[in-house]
């Protein structure tokens, strides 16, 4: 019987067109297009395109109040299923990018591969913010170099990376499985503020079709980053203002997150860590440039 393939991604798209060629390129660069899986939300033409060479799942361009329970479920159980194939299934936004610290001399098909036991990896989540005043380049090539400032969050440290059967919560922030993984060198890139004029865009496409089922039901199902909330303050504009720090450095963070770590109690067995957020933007050295 032939082995199991080392790993597979798997992500779900509708309109990203930016992220979605540079997660492709990304990823696919690891471990080949044909261990990435692209489940195409509204079976767009431009998505098969982009995705060429990937397995593209194309699904109706059904949105409504149910919109975030039925994607995770989807994606959810093709994981289980791809776990007969594949050691490991990563599951992220198409805006999501894990990558291993390059001083480890190693990437994360590299990493994976030297891993043992039963596993669900939990990187360190940095939501990178674009400071327009400082960074004024364009996102023609990479993202990272270009836009060199994060901040530490919870949010985005995901338990995303899994090698056996476990659940994971709608959004992904949380799973079943009770043991917290933490590598200090495996961290997940969120993007979505890497540009302020392409987070305003996509913010106001995507509130037009919170609109929409707002009007004919229930929108509290959505996740509150589809819908703009004219009573809170802009969350881009909020992270954009906060100091920058000197120093890149996570390691008080981490000690929160596994003193807080534990079972939710919602009777879910979902596990999970206090919420955090940094409140400086930690500037990134410069062997992360160019990487994504």
């Amino acid at each position: 019987m032939e082995d199991k393939k080392l790993a597979c991604i798997m992500t779900m798209v509708r309109d990203d067109y930016f992220f979605l060629e540079r997660w492709v390129r990304y990823y696919g660069e690891m471990f080949g297009r044909d261990a990435l899986y692209v489940v195409n939300h509204g079976n767009g033409e431009k998505i098969k395109d982009i995705a060429a060479g990937c397995n593209v799942i194309g699904i109706p361009d059904v949105f409504n109040e149910k919109f975030d329970a039925m994607r995770w479920r989807l994606l959810n159980n093709l994981a289980q299923g791809l776990r007969g194939y594949y050691n490991y299934v990563l599951i992220g936004d198409v805006d999501e990018f894990v990558v291993v610290d390059p001083k480890t001399e190693m990437n994360l098909a590299d990493f994976l591969g030297k891993r043992r036991g039963k596993n669900t990896i939990t990187p360190i989540g940095l939501e990178v913010v674009h400071q327009p005043a400082l960074e004024p380049e364009g996102l023609d090539g990479p993202m990272l170099g270009p836009r060199r400032y994060a901040r530490f969050t919870t949010a985005y440290s995901k338990p995303c990376i899994f090698n056996h059967h476990v659940e994971i919560s709608r959004g992904g922030h949380y799973a079943t499985d009770p043991e917290l993984k933490i590598f200090k060198n495996v961290y997940m890139f969120h993007m979505r503020y890497v540009d302020a004029q392409m987070y305003s865009d996509t913010l106001a496409r995507r509130g037009k079709q919170v609109e929409r089922i707002a009007q004919s039901g229930d929108d509290t199902m959505i996740s509150w980053q589809w819908r703009q909330q004219d009573d809170k303050p802009d969350p881009y504009q909020v992270a954009a203002q906060m100091p920058i720090g000197e120093t890149f450095d996570v390691e008080a963070y981490l000690k929160r997150m596994y003193k807080t770590w534990g079972v939710r109690d919602d009777k879910s067995g979902l596990h999970h860590v206090a919420r955090q957020i940094g409140k400086v933007l930690m500037p990134l050295p410069e062997r992360f440039f160019g990487l994504i």
